[in-house]
C-alpha cells in the first residue's frame, strides 16, 4: 500500500477516519492524501448573491480547516498533501482516488449531513459501491 486517500468534511466521523489514515500511512509508510469536497449549491430559493457568499464562507472554512490538519500533520514521519475540490463528494472523492492511482480510500460512516438511523451515509455508500480500490469506513 503506497497511497491513501482520506475523505474529511470536518465531521466527527471524518476526524476518526483521519486518525485511522494517519495510523495506517504510518504502519504502511504510505503517502496520505486528505481531501475536502465542497458541495456545489443548488438551492433555488437562493440568488446568485447569497449562494457566492454561502460558497465563500465554505471555501474559507474549509481552507482553514485543510490548513489546521496539514499543520497538525507536520510532525509525522509520513508525506501528507491537502486537497480541496468542488462539486457532488462522492464523485470528486472516487475521481481523485482514480487520478491518483489510490491503493485505499479511508472515510467515515456519516459526513456533517449524515443520519445516525442508517447503516452508511449517503457518500460512503456510493464510494464503497463505485471504488475501484478498497474501502475502508470508519465509524
Amino acid at each position: 500500500m503506497q497511497k491513501i486517500l482520506v475523505a474529511h468534511d470536518g465531521s466527527k466521523s471524518s476526524d476518526k477516519a483521519l486518525k485511522k489514515a494517519v495510523e495506517l500511512a504510518i504502519n504502511f509508510n504510505a503517502s496520505l492524501t486528505v481531501l475536502a469536497v465542497i458541495p456545489e449549491l443548488y438551492l433555488t430559493e437562493l440568488t446568485d448573491i447569497d449562494r457566492n457568499r454561502i460558497f465563500e464562507a465554505l471555501s474559507r472554512e474549509t481552507t482553514e480547516a485543510m490548513e489546521k490538519i496539514r499543520k497538525s500533520l507536520s510532525g509525522k514521519s509520513i508525506e501528507v498533501k491537502t486537497l480541496i475540490r468542488q462539486g457532488d463528494p462522492a464523485e470528486k472523492i472516487l475521481e481523485t482516488a482514480q487520478k491518483m492511482k489510490a491503493d485505499l480510500i479511508v472515510t467515515g460512516s456519516h459526513g456533517r449531513h449524515g443520519t445516525k438511523k442508517f447503516l452508511l451515509g449517503s457518500v460512503s455508500s456510493k464510494i464503497v459501491d463505485y471504488s475501484k480500490c478498497p474501502v475502508l469506513v470508519v465509524k
